[in-house]
């Protein structure tokens, strides 16, 4: 029977260590307090930013900038050239159905134009912008969509708007669209190529579709 007193009162012992172990110096498996998310370094990214951003952090092997116009076309891969730092420059044709756009026949000059974009400023309108392509130069632009409808509806807006001289129709004609498309660039690279799409009205920058 002294054997097993002994032997309980070891154990208890033991036990009683154990806890006081655990209790003062053993640090928890998971601080459920240290997984948490901090707030203070949560930023919020603002819609006009996101297709920089993606550029820069998702690394894509290919981009493309397009839809841009077939006589538009030599312009745009003479840009992208120009950035691209030796990475690979390509075009892809697709035929597609025209889109519709708003905008201001040519000015005789760009100050002319830059003048009347100015005007178009001061009555509350900044989404226009000037037009480089041969055909077009020196026209401004006031919105590419989709339908004939939808081009009308927004003429009608700026009408009302007090814009006058606009035109809509087809954005281009039977040449079929361009695709100027980037490929396996630097970073640097990717993130300018992103702006290029200012100067090409009705364009946008995305991965390249699957082969």
């Amino acid at each position: 029977m002294r054997t097993v007193f002994f032997v309980l009162v070891f154990a208890n012992v033991v036990f009683l260590a154990y806890r006081y172990y655990v209790t003062h110096y053993a640090a928890p498996a998971a601080d459920p307090y240290a997984q948490q998310l901090q707030p203070e370094r949560i930023r919020i990214v603002p819609p006009e930013e996101l297709p920089r951003l993606a550029a820069s952090r998702r690394g894509a092997a290919c981009l493309e900038l397009g839809p841009i116009g077939a006589g538009d076309a030599a312009r745009a891969e003479e840009a992208v050239t120009a950035l691209a730092g030796g990475a690979k420059v390509t075009q892809r044709r697709a035929d597609e159905p025209s889109r519709w756009w708003v905008y201001i026949a040519p000015l005789p000059t760009r100050q002319a134009a830059a003048q009347r974009v100015a005007e178009l400023k001061r009555q509350g309108i900044e989404d226009s912008s000037l037009v480089d392509e041969a055909q077009w130069r020196n026209a401004i632009s006031l919105g590419v969509f989709r339908s004939e409808e939808a081009a009308s509806n927004r003429a009608e807006s700026l009408r009302k708007r007090g814009v006058r001289d606009l035109q809509v129709a087809p954005r281009e004609g039977a040449g079929g669209r361009v695709y100027v498309q980037l490929r396996d660039a630097p970073e640097t690279a990717r993130l300018r190529f992103v702006d290029l799409r200012e100067g090409f009205p009705g364009s946008d920058v995305r991965d390249c579709p699957n082969p």
